[in-house]
């Protein structure tokens, strides 16, 4: 026995011994038929009636059967929609699916069965089919909101990126008989890599490179920190006495012991330098930092010796400070290690062999060497790329 389907159906036929054969078919089913042969009439009645599929015989007078299904089949809400016809040519199912039939069923009906599963496969259908125009407009406004977040994203990096290079000292910037400058090439918005250098009080003058592992505005939250943890440190020595800032080694255990203590999972390494401008002597200390720093006199360049470990590891870890003389026209230059990715070299120890023949040719501004590695052409740098270049005048 054929189960009751339940829907309510608007047939749309002429009366006729075929249409009653139909009708009858679908009562059996226990399908409540509205029946309209009226085609004006008919579209009245699927847009105002509440239906919940559609049977339309494509043999109306003036083939208004093709085009109800035209005006049907536009209708938002994705009713099913059967075409019937008397005539069994190919061409007449092609022109009724093109024209949005979800099925087609030949008259006059075989079995109340035959019908039945028209009915239930164009009933399945069609709640696919509404099932995928869900999904899609869920994904298109899932789409949507992704792109709104992202512009949003990029508009925070972008006022972010504007802020850090605020937070960058000028360049270049001479104190006493020394002159600074700095480059900053980030690979996103925002840098893991950051410079600063200050006066610190009437003699010294004090500088650091950091690079912060990792990218983006996490490791350039570090960056805030570090500059802030000088900038208070410098205060203590105006304003308490406090001698810290003049010590590399010391500042280096404070920045390791606070970066441990807030538990952000981020370790950077550094090289702090202080310049006493009475003697001319450079106290620093490096802290895991790579390459070393490089200092050029007389046409030759070289490694500063003695590294520790990087800041934010290890709690037990200990930082040296160590005394070198500082004399006329020497210079003092830093990198991160974003620079040795632009140096077509094959290993670390050619790479730094380049950087040591380029150091002893002269470079005494940041900008001389942001020329020579090509830096200003480089799109999409693959890390961050930090220059300080110190100079005695």
């Amino acid at each position: 026995m054929t189960r009751p389907l339940r829907h309510r159906l608007l047939l749309v036929q002429q009366d006729d011994a075929i249409h009653q054969q139909l009708l009858a078919a679908l009562e059996s089913l226990g399908v409540e038929a509205l029946c309209v042969a009226d085609p004006d009439q008919a579209l009245l009645s699927f847009q105002e009636e509440d239906v919940d599929i559609v049977m339309i015989d494509i043999d109306l007078p003036g083939g208004r059967g093709i085009s109800l299904l035209d005006d049907m089949a536009a209708d938002p809400r994705e009713l099913p929609l059967i075409g019937v016809s008397r005539r069994t040519s190919l061409a007449d199912v092609v022109a009724a699916v093109r024209h949005g039939a979800t099925d087609y069923l030949l008259l006059p009906p075989e079995s109340p069965t035959v019908i039945s599963h028209a009915l239930s496969r164009a009933m399945e259908r069609c709640e696919l089919k509404r099932e995928n125009l869900a999904y899609r407009t869920k994904l298109e406004n899932a789409n949507r909101d992704l792109l709104e977040s992202l512009t949003h994203l990029q508009q925070d990096q972008q006022a972010g990126k504007h802020v850090q290079q605020l937070l960058l000292p000028d360049t270049p910037k001479e104190i006493h008989a020394y002159r600074f400058c700095h480059f900053i090439l980030p690979s996103l918005y925002l840098s893991g890599d950051f410079v600063d250098y200050f006066l610190v009080g009437d003699d010294h003058a004090a500088f650091f490179v950091a690079d912060v592992s990792g990218h983006g505005a996490s490791s350039a939250f570090v960056t805030v920190f570090l500059k802030n943890l000088f900038a208070r440190k410098r205060s203590d020595f105006l304003h308490r006495g406090s001698t810290a800032i003049l010590s590399p080694a010391k500042m280096l255990a404070i920045a390791n012991a606070e970066l441990l203590e807030m538990g952000i999972g981020k370790h950077v390494t550094m090289c702090v330098g202080v310049f006493d401008l009475k003697c001319h002597q450079l106290s620093y200390s490096v802290a895991g930092h790579l390459p070393a720093p490089v200092l050029a006199t007389e046409g030759k360049a070289e490694f500063l010796p003695e590294h520790d470990m990087p800041v934010g590891l290890f709690a037990d870890a200990r930082f040296t400070d160590h005394m070198i003389a500082f004399p006329p026209g020497a210079v003092l230059t830093l990198f991160s290690d974003g620079i040795l990715e632009v140096i077509d070299k094959g290993n670390l120890e050619e790479k730094e062999q380049a950087l040591l023949n380029l150091l002893s040719a002269g470079q005494s501004t940041s900008n001389e060497l942001v020329d020579a590695f090509g830096l200003t052409s480089v799109s999409e740098a693959p890390d961050d790329i930090a220059i300080l270049v110190v100079c005695r005048l």
